[in-house]
């Protein structure tokens, strides 16, 4: 059985070295057998000397193709180990660091063990604190048991390997026609013997806490093996990082498009064979299944035009800044769609945002959010910000309509994705915790509220832009990840053009009336204890898209909340 104190004496360099020496053996034993090979039979040599020495290099080329096989497995294996024991190291440093931090240890047997809260905790925060502490020790706890799994699977696979070759048991190389098989090809057999498994993810419904425990325990190579060979286990997982998600997503976006223009053309054979009289007009009692037919079309259409457009902008140069580079964090395509973009790097990133749009958003409109969130993150760095990612989260089935956006359901199914992904977030987060700040605009302020509210947003500032409500009565009632109750009033940012019907028309905007409104208030109100910024005025019927026109004074403001200046 492995232990922590074993695992955090492992090295992976020496078996690193030792690929180099066995490479050089392998490839002066390829020439070697391809030489013997060419002296086995020489032309014209017949009669039972020829016979005795046919038989015999066959079998030295049978014991050549053997240990080509070991050897090629012994390389093989000794690569994926050191690889592995590399990621797997990593894991350990991100527990000790974790630890650390929180002063924490981690026993030789895994035991964690709390050194305590600090001395100055505040009696009106000791409750919360212990909670917080209690939470950090469960995080603990599964990185350790990930970390002590993989280093099992590690040892585990490597000893199969390694009783193989002992055993001689890598091929059967006498049940090779010698005429028509090579020492290469026997090398290939045996390099596959000796590949590593990757160990298996949590479940589908595991936290972000337990798929970065996991996640952390894996190389760079077998993280980017993975994205490519199970995009399905890697591009929707919140934990895992922002790089190897993108490279996973791409290839389901890819698939998902091909599958929406096979049912695209599926369904539009429906309706051109659909019934019709002889003049060719829909019977009268056929007219509403066929509608139903041309609105499913319509709407198909939309979510690949809103995909091909996807695809499109994701097709960046090679040498694009990493400020500028899209990462796809999330694709699906029930319903309206569903689409996660990030634009930099939010795993590197210094100040990092989130912008949820609202009402009708999804697929069929991601681009044009998507350029929103470019100008915040441009606007931001003109207010100072120096490492930035924004990200559109088209994460949740958004109401298709403005009378729909009157109920709350659509915010209560978007609560555990919005709050798993922003944990996700800062458990991928490298170095330094990132300055986070959570956007939105419309019914996307009443998704963000009600998580907030319900299961708390890993997220230092929430901003509202155009809000109908967002779940609460006053700012206070919001939970963000450390952020204490009393400072949550400057942690929380409105805005409300004055020619913006939305917020008029949905709130009663009197401290009286608004708790009657199952939305809440209107958070720019002074009694909601937030603070506000302002917004232009314009058009009526346009101001409630106008938050982000270039030079408005709420972009500005929002590329200042974002840059923490």
């Amino acid at each position: 059985m492995v232990t922590w104190g074993d695992v955090t004496n492992w090295s992976g360099e020496p078996l690193g070295a030792a690929v180099g020496s066995l490479n050089s053996e392998y490839n002066e034993l390829i020439a070697a057998g391809e030489d013997l090979r060419g002296i086995n039979t020489p032309c014209g040599w017949t009669g039972p000397a020829a016979t005795a020495a046919a038989a015999r290099g066959n079998e030295l080329i049978d014991g050549l193709e053997e240990w080509a096989a070991e050897i090629a497995a012994a390389r093989r294996a000794a690569g994926d180990v050191s690889d592995a024991i590399t990621g797997l190291l990593s894991g350990v440093r991100e527990a000790e660091e974790l630890a650390r931090v929180h002063h924490f240890t981690i026993a030789d047997d895994g035991a964690v063990v709390d050194q305590g809260p600090p001395p100055d905790v505040p009696p009106e925060q000791r409750e919360a604190v212990a909670a917080e502490r209690r939470a950090i020790a469960a995080e603990l706890a599964e990185r350790v048991r990930q970390v002590l799994r993989t280093a099992e699977d590690i040892d585990d696979d490597f000893c199969v390997v390694l009783d193989r070759i002992l055993a001689a048991d890598t091929i059967d190389a006498g049940a090779n026609d010698n005429q028509n098989t090579s020492l290469a090809a026997a090398g290939n057999a045996g390099a596959a013997l000796g590949s590593l498994s990757i160990p298996a993810p949590p479940p589908a419904d595991a936290t972000p806490a337990q798929n970065a425990a996991w996640w952390a325990t894996l190389s760079e190579g077998q993280r980017t093996q993975l994205a490519m060979d199970r995009p399905v286990l890697v591009g929707p997982r919140d934990g895992v990082s922002a790089k190897q998600r993108d490279i996973a997503n791409r290839i389901l976006l890819d698939r998902e498009l091909s599958r929406l223009q096979a049912d695209r053309n599926s369904l539009q054979h429906q309706i051109d064979t659909f019934p019709r009289t002889g003049a060719g007009q829909i019977k009268l009692n056929d007219q509403l299944e066929f509608d139903e037919l041309t609105a499913q079309l319509e709407q198909l259409d939309g979510k690949i035009r809103g995909m091909e457009d996807l695809v499109g902008k994701l097709a960046q140069s090679p040498d694009t800044p990493e400020e500028q580079r899209l990462h796809l964090l999330g694709i699906n395509s029930d319903n309206l769609g569903q689409a996660i973009v990030a634009q930099g790097n939010p795993d590197l990133a210094r100040d990092v945002a989130t912008f949820v749009p609202g009402t009708g958003s999804g697929l069929h409109d991601v681009v044009a959010n998507m350029d929103r969130s470019a100008r915040m993150l441009s606007t931001a760095q003109d207010a100072g910000s120096t490492s930035t990612a924004v990200i559109t989260w088209a994460g949740y089935d958004a109401p298709p309509t403005i009378p729909d956006a009157a109920s709350t359901s659509y915010a209560d199914n978007a609560e555990q994705r919005l709050h798993d992904f922003q944990a996700g977030l800062r458990e991928a987060h490298q170095g330094t915790p990132a300055n986070t700040t959570v956007i939105g605009h419309s019914y996307g302020t009443t998704a963000i509220g009600q998580t907030a509210r319900d299961l708390g947003l890993a997220a230092d500032k929430v901003v509202f832009a155009g809000s109908p409500g967002v779940g609460v009565e006053h700012a206070s009632q919001l939970k963000l990840d450390d952020v204490s109750r009393s400072e949550m009033g400057n942690r929380v940012f409105s805005t409300a053009s004055p020619t913006d019907p939305i917020p008029y028309a949905t709130n009663f905007r009197n401290p009286i009336l608004d708790g009657v409104d199952p939305l809440g208030p209107d958070p720019t109100q002074y009694w909601f204890g937030g603070q506000s910024f302002g917004a232009d005025a314009g058009d009526p019927g346009t101001s409630h898209s106008a938050y982000w026109d270039r030079n408005s004074t709420s972009l500005r403001e929002m590329g200042r909340i974002i840059a923490g200046s």
